[in-house]
């Protein structure tokens, strides 16, 4: 399991953002564990294109009408969300699945695994396809889409 860290005045490491504390409830208290640490390039713009994703999420999902498959309530499901949306944004691979399909994985957003240039690219498309796809009703310019970004960041 990846968790994003940020350092605290205290010198220890804590949860960048919730979604990152949440990872850590699966572990029992006091469990011991074994940790690689790299520092990320610029944390703070990786830590906006997540609070972008999940406002998005969270628009989305409260606009898309409840589903069912086979008598099972469907549920909205953030991880697919994000997933989508990053290739939505033109970040994927293609890939055929066992059955001969054709997919579209998306690029991993690891810092490691993308330069800051490419997540630079994917955060400007990212706010097009809310724009276009997620949110095409007119509720937000870009401008207060980003500024929206700035002030969650500001809380966070």
């Amino acid at each position: 399991m990846e968790i994003i860290l940020t350092k605290a005045p205290q010198g220890f490491l804590i949860p960048a953002m919730e979604s990152e504390a949440n990872k850590l409830l699966k572990f029992k208290a006091g469990a011991t564990m074994r940790c690689e640490v790299s520092q990320m390039r610029n944390g703070k713009f990786f830590r906006k294109w997540w609070v972008l994703a999940k406002f998005a999420f969270d628009a989305w999902s409260e606009s898309t009408p409840m589903q069912e498959y086979k008598g099972r309530r469907v549920l909205a499901d953030f991880e697919r969300f994000r997933r989508d949306l990053t290739v939505l944004a033109g970040c994927y691979r293609p890939v055929f699945a066992a059955n001969g399909e054709l997919r579209l994985e998306p690029e991993s957003l690891q810092w490691a695994k993308m330069t800051e240039e490419r997540f630079e690219a994917l955060y400007s498309a990212t706010i097009n396809v809310i724009l276009e796809k997620i949110l095409p009703d007119g509720r937000f310019t870009e401008e207060q889409l980003r500024n929206l970004v700035e002030q969650t960041m500001g809380f966070a």
